[in-house]
């Protein structure tokens, strides 16, 4: 039995089933981040090596990370949700403003940080990136529509806000700090670790009262709306990913510049160092005849 009991000291609280369609999903939604994730890390990178294209590897962080990593990640688990002696539908408008704010958050958070580890900027876009995160999940969670109410508990809703805040500014300290892959494939781990630890927190969190004699719930089913934006954000990922492939390692390039540069001084400098010593042969010639 997957059923648990939310808020088993309310009178109200509803048997709720997060793995309705099995403990797969849950597993989908790990991947889904860590995949993010992954692809957030590399954009960040580039990001930083880059003056020209900084904005577009920017972007397609905050798109791999909050769009995919966040939303999406937290999005699909949803699909599991079931509440018994109801239909569960979902406000699509609330569901695009959840999407658009863990977007939003995590570019306005990298953007703040800068390149470069400094504590000053690390901790506003950590609270940015923990703010938004948070809110984008509790406009999806408050998107959810019953033939009843669902109510949120205050006390859970700030732990929520705690492990997102612990989950950005980790993100964003070990993007900066950390340069063994070991570690970064660490990063990625917890940082989908983090966004379950949120979701979860925020499902235990809801307390909803089913009303038998209220009208059904209007709205989308949650497959109507995720479905079509995983297609959408899984081709998302592609144009990232390509680019992070085909961009060249800026770092080889710039020694390789400063390799090429380096030689062609020594190059001028030998031709220079030949000039000078014929001219200096001629004058001793010169010099030995007079």
């Amino acid at each position: 039995m997957h059923d648990v009991r939310l808020f088993a000291a309310a009178n109200s609280g509803a048997a709720v089933d997060q793995f309705s369609m099995g403990y797969w999903i849950a597993a989908l939604s790990f991947g889904v981040s860590v995949l993010g994730a992954v692809v957030g890390l590399a954009c960040v990178l580039h990001a930083a090596r880059s003056a020209r294209f900084r904005l577009v590897w920017v972007t397609s962080a905050a798109v791999s990370i909050g769009g995919v990593g966040v939303w999406l990640a937290t999005s699909v688990v949803l699909l599991g949700l079931d509440i018994a002696g109801t239909a569960v539908r979902f406000d699509g408008g609330r569901m695009i403003a959840a999407m658009v704010t863990a977007f939003g958050a995590v570019f306005v958070a990298l953007l703040v940080i800068g390149r470069r580890l400094l504590l000053a900027r690390l901790i506003p876009g950590g609270l940015v990136m923990g703010i938004g995160c948070a809110s984008s999940l509790y406009l999806g969670l408050g998107s959810i529509r019953i033939q009843g109410s669902v109510e949120i508990s205050p006390w859970l809703s700030a732990v929520v806000l705690v492990i997102a805040l612990v989950t950005g500014v980790g993100t964003l300290w070990s993007f900066q700090a950390l340069r063994n892959p070991l570690a970064r494939a660490a990063t990625v781990l917890l940082f989908a670790v983090g966004v379950a630890g949120m979701y979860y927190a925020g499902i235990a969190a809801i307390d909803p009262a089913i009303d038998t004699a209220g009208k059904a719930p209007d709205g989308l089913t949650l497959f109507e709306f995720v479905f079509p934006m995983f297609v959408i954000g899984s081709l998302a990922l592609t144009v990232p990913i390509t680019a992070v492939l085909i961009a060249p390692d800026r770092r080889e390039t710039a020694a390789a510049i400063a390799a090429t540069s380096r030689s062609e001084d020594d190059v001028r400098r030998s031709e220079h160092d030949a000039r000078r010593s014929q001219h200096d042969a001629r004058r001793s010639r010169l010099e030995s005849v007079r």
